[in-house]
């Protein structure tokens, strides 16, 4: 057993060696203890398959165990990092999906808005509209009842000249009628003064 740990701990010694690059950049990219850091487990994976080859050909199961040991841990370490992968890939796209949706949700209420203040700006032109139509029939109306006030003004105006040349014609027609009446009240005196005369001179 004591001759089988002399190459047992110089192979242990050689990855040791071999990982010095390794524990240095751990050092200096904060990784120390990050058993899922992919460079970690690849050394890892090829020190468990060192082990395992050298052990088998010095038939050291200790080795061996040690070899297939960290095999198994480099492979739950895999796993559990493929499984992180995965679920930072659904992280990802669940982001992804709700960024879209809120993108979604911002475009729609935009239109919303946009098509709010299309509707808001109709109807300010269509009662704007409203009350031009409303000042121009207010203005026909005012228009109509301003001629037919005109009209019924030059209707009446007409029918007072009427009425006052039927007046004038009447009061002339009455006049002619006394002045013929006075006429002939003034023939029939002439000519019963004349047959008074007449008498008179035949009596004498």
């Amino acid at each position: 057993m004591a001759i089988q740990m002399i190459p047992r701990t110089a192979v242990k010694i050689g990855l040791s060696a071999a990982r010095l690059p390794l524990t240095a950049a751990e050092t200096l990219l904060r990784r120390q203890g990050d058993e899922e850091w992919p460079p970690t487990l690849v050394f890892e994976g090829f020190e468990a398959s060192i082990k395992q080859v050298v052990g088998g050909l010095l038939r050291d199961e200790t080795l061996v165990d040690e070899g297939r040991f960290t095999a198994a841990k480099v492979d739950r370490l895999r796993h559990a990092a493929e499984l992180d992968t995965i679920a930072e890939q659904h992280r990802a796209q669940a982001d992804a999906e709700l960024e879209e949706r809120y993108q979604a949700d911002e475009r729609q209420r935009a239109q919303a808005e946009e098509r709010a203040r299309e509707r808001k700006a109709e109807l300010a032109r269509k009662a704007a509209a409203d009350k031009r139509k409303a000042q121009a029939n207010a203005r026909k109306a005012e228009e109509a009842a301003a001629q037919a006030e005109a009209a019924q003004e030059q209707a009446l105006n007409r029918e007072e000249r009427r009425a006052r040349a039927k007046t004038v014609s009447a009061k002339q027609a009455a006049a002619k009628k006394e002045r013929a009446a006075l006429t002939k009240a003034e023939s029939a005196e002439a000519t019963q003064a004349a047959l008074d005369m007449s008498k008179r001179s035949r009596a004498s």
